[in-house]
C-alpha cells in the first residue's frame, strides 16, 4: 500500500478519501479527518496535480505493482508485450483490473469533479478545461477497455448513488465527445489565472486544445465501424482546421523523475525492471515483436536500440532450465511458417534478443541475465550500444536516465498513422502514404531525441540517413503492396509507435485485423476467442449490483462490429 499515496506531499488523496466511491463500497458516514483538506479548503492546483498524477497511474502502471496500466493491458494481448495464458480465458484474472477501475472512479473522477465547481466559480477556465479533457482521456479508455461501464451516474455517492449504472460505450464516447467541445472553449475563455504547475503542457493552453481536438479524432476513428459518415465529417473538419497534435512538440505526455525513495517519481517500468532484484516476471518483451523490429526488413529498425536492451549476445549458456523450448526437438504444427517460435533469430545480425512467446505461461526460469528488457525510450533505461552488461543488481537504478522517462498518451507519430488508416478506409482528407511517412519519421525522431544523450558517441544512434533508409524500405513495400498489405504496415507501425503506450495497438488491431500475421498462441492451438474486451474488475462486479461479470472476455465493445473470429 506504500506506493498507493506516491506524491502524497500533496494532501489532496485525502479529500479524494472523502468522497470517495461514487461507484462502489465506502462508507460514507465515517467522520471528516481535521488532519485532510476539506473540498473547501483545498488548493485547486493540487486537485489539479492529483489527478495529472493518476491519470499517469493509469496509464503506466504504480509503482511496485504489475499488471495495472492501460498500457500493458493493450500490449499483451497484441503481442508486443508477452502475456501469460495459455487461453484468452486464462490470460487476465477480473481482480488484475481492480487498480484501474479504483484510480478512474474513485480517484481521477472524484478530484475533477471536486476541483470544477471551485475553479469555475474563481473563474480558473484552463483548470476546469483541463479536468474536461483528462476525464474525456480516462473514460474513452474504460470504454475501450472494458465496454460498457458506470458514467453518468458515477462518482455520485454524495448523492446516494453507491451503485451506479452502466451506460453503453456509444453513450460514453457522445458524451465525453461533448465533454471535449466544451473544454475546447473553456481553454478559449479569459480568466484570473494559469494553473501554476501543470505536469502535461505547463499551461499552454493552444497545446491543450491540440490534445482535445487529437482525442476527438481518435474518438472518430475509433467509431468509424459505426458511424461512417459522421466519423468521416469528424475527421476532415478537424484535419482541415489544423489544431491537432501533428508535431512531437505537442505531445500529451507525463514526465517521471528519478527519486528511488519514498516518493518513487520514477516511471514505473524502470522501477520494475531496473529495481536491483532483477527483472519483474510481468515483463517480458513478446519475440513478435522484437522479431518485426528486428526482421521485418533488410536491416534493423532504428528505434530498436532505444527501445530494449539485451543483456546477452547470443544463447550459448541457455538450456532447458532457462527456458525449455530450447531443447525441443520439433516446432508445433501450428507454428508452421513463423521462424521466431522460442528465440527470435538474427538474419540481420541482430542477436540476444531473448522474450516470450504469445501466452506462454510456464513459470518464472533463472533468466534474469539473459532477458531483454525494456530500454532508453520510454521508460529510462539504457541505450543497447551492443555493451550486452547484465543490468540486475544494487547498481541498476542508475542506469541509463535512471526512470526519468515518459508515459507517451497521445502522440503526433500516433495521429498520422491514424490519419493514414482515415485516409485509406474512409477517402478522408489527405493522403495514406504521406501520413505514414510522416507518422513513422515523427516516430524515429521523438525516440532518437529522447535517448541523444546516451545514444551520443556510440557509433550507433538513429541518425538522420539511417531514419530516411529506414523509411524508404517501408515506403517501397507500401507502395508494392494491395489495399490489405498497405492496412497492415500501417498498423504494424502503429504497433511500434505505441511501445508501452499498448491501448492505442490494442484498439487498431481490433478495429482493422491488422496486422493479420501475428504470432500463435504458444502452448495450445486453440486458445479460445481473442479478448474483445477485458473482464470487469472484481471489486466492481462484486460490489456494484448494476454489474454483471461477463461469462467470457470475447464480448466487443461497440465500434467493435467485426464478425465473431475476426482477431486470435
Amino acid at each position: 500500500m506504500r506506493n498507493r499515496y506516491k506524491f502524497i506531499g500533496l494532501a489532496f488523496i485525502a479529500t479524494s478519501m472523502l468522497l470517495i466511491n461514487g461507484c462502489e463500497t465506502t462508507d460514507l458516514s465515517v467522520q471528516e479527518n481535521p488532519n485532510f483538506l476539506s473540498p473547501v479548503s483545498a488548493d485547486i492546483d493540487f486537485f489539479l496535480n492529483a489527478f495529472q498524477i493518476k491519470v499517469a497511474n493509469l496509464h503506466s502502471g504504480t509503482e511496485g505493482r504489475g499488471e495495472n496500466g492501460w498500457a500493458q493491458f493493450g500490449m499483451e494481448p497484441v503481442r508486443i508485450q508477452h502475456g501469460f495464458g495459455p487461453t484468452y480465458r486464462d490470460l487476465y484474472d477480473p481482480g488484475d483490473f481492480d487498480q484501474i477501475w479504483d484510480d478512474a472512479y474513485s480517484e481521477v473522477l472524484i478530484d475533477i469533479r471536486t476541483m470544477t465547481p471551485l475553479a469555475e466559480e474563481a473563474e480558473l477556465f484552463t483548470h476546469v478545461a483541463i479536468g474536461q479533457v483528462l476525464e474525456a482521456f480516462v473514460m474513452m479508455n474504460m470504454v475501450d477497455l472494458f465496454g460498457d461501464v458506470p458514467y453518468s451516474e458515477a462518482a455520485r455517492g454524495n448523492e446516494g448513488i453507491f451503485n451506479p449504472a452502466v451506460d453503453s460505450g456509444a453513450d460514453i464516447y457522445a458524451a465525453i465527445d461533448a465533454l471535449l467541445v466544451d473544454a475546447i472553449a473553456n481553454l478559449q475563455k479569459s480568466e484570473i489565472a494559469l494553473p501554476s504547475n501543470d505536469l502535461y503542457y505547463g499551461g499552454d493552453e493552444g497545446k491543450w486544445i491540440k490534445a482535445a481536438n487529437t482525442m476527438r479524432l481518435r474518438l472518430a476513428v475509433q467509431s468509424r465501424l459505426v458511424n461512417t459518415a459522421q466519423s468521416t465529417a469528424t475527421i476532415n473538419s478537424i484535419v482541415g482546421g489544423g489544431q491537432f497534435i501533428a508535431s512531437s512538440a505537442d505531445d500529451m505526455q507525463f514526465q517521471w523523475g528519478t527519486s528511488n525513495a519514498a516518493p518513487d517519481s520514477r516511471h514505473p517500468y524502470f522501477d520494475a525492471l531496473y529495481d536491483g532484484q532483477g527483472p519483474s516476471s510481468d515483463y517480458y518483451t513478446c519475440n513478435y515483436f522484437m522479431n518485426l523490429m528486428a526482421n521485418q526488413y533488410t536491416a534493423i529498425d532504428p528505434r530498436i536500440r532505444y527501445y530494449f536492451y539485451r543483456q546477452q549476445s547470443n544463447y550459448d549458456g541457455a538450456d532447458n532450465i532457462t527456458k525449455e523450448c530450447v531443447g525441443e526437438p520439433t516446432v508445433p504444427s501450428w507454428w508452421t511458417g513463423f521462424n521466431y517460435y522460442c528465440t527470435v533469430p538474427a538474419p540481420n545480425g541482430y542477436d540476444g534478443l531473448w522474450g516470450r512467446n504469445h501466452m506462454d505461461d510456464d513459470g518464472i526460469p533463472p533468466d534474469d541475465a539473459f532477458r531483454t528488457i525494456h530500454g532508453v525510450y520510454p521508460v529510462g533505461g539504457p541505450f543497447d550500444a551492443d555493451d550486452y552488461r547484465n543490468v540486475s543488481g544494487s547498481t541498476a537504478v542508475s542506469e541509463g536516465l535512471a526512470g526519468a522517462g515518459i508515459s507517451p498518451m497521445l502522440i503526433a507519430a500516433n495521429t498520422h498513422l491514424m490519419l493514414a488508416e482515415a485516409a485509406l478506409v474512409l477517402g478522408t482528407a489527405g493522403d495514406a502514404r504521406t501520413y505514414l511517412e510522416t507518422g513513422v519519421r515523427e516516430s524515429m525522431q521523438k525516440v532518437a531525441a529522447f535517448g541523444a544523450s546516451l545514444a551520443a558517441g556510440s557509433g550507433l544512434e538513429a541518425t538522420p540517413a539511417l531514419i530516411d533508409d529506414h523509411i524508404a524500405r517501408i515506403l517501397v513495400a507500401y507502395d508494392a503492396a494491395d489495399n490489405t498489405g498497405k492496412l497492415r504496415i500501417i498498423a504494424e507501425q502503429v504497433f511500434i509507435a505505441s511501445w508501452c503506450d499498448g491501448m492505442t495497438a490494442y484498439n487498431t488491431y481490433r478495429r482493422t485485423g491488422q496486422p493479420d500475421n501475428l504470432s500463435p498462441a504458444f502452448v495450445v492451438e486453440n486458445p479460445g476467442t481473442f479478448v474483445r474486451s477485458m473482464w470487469y474488475p472484481q471489486t466492481a462486479s462484486d460490489n456494484n449490483t448494476n454489474i454483471s461479470q461477463k461469462a467470457n472476455p470475447d464480448t466487443p465493445v461497440f465500434w467493435d462490429t467485426n464478425p465473431p473470429g475476426f482477431v486470435n
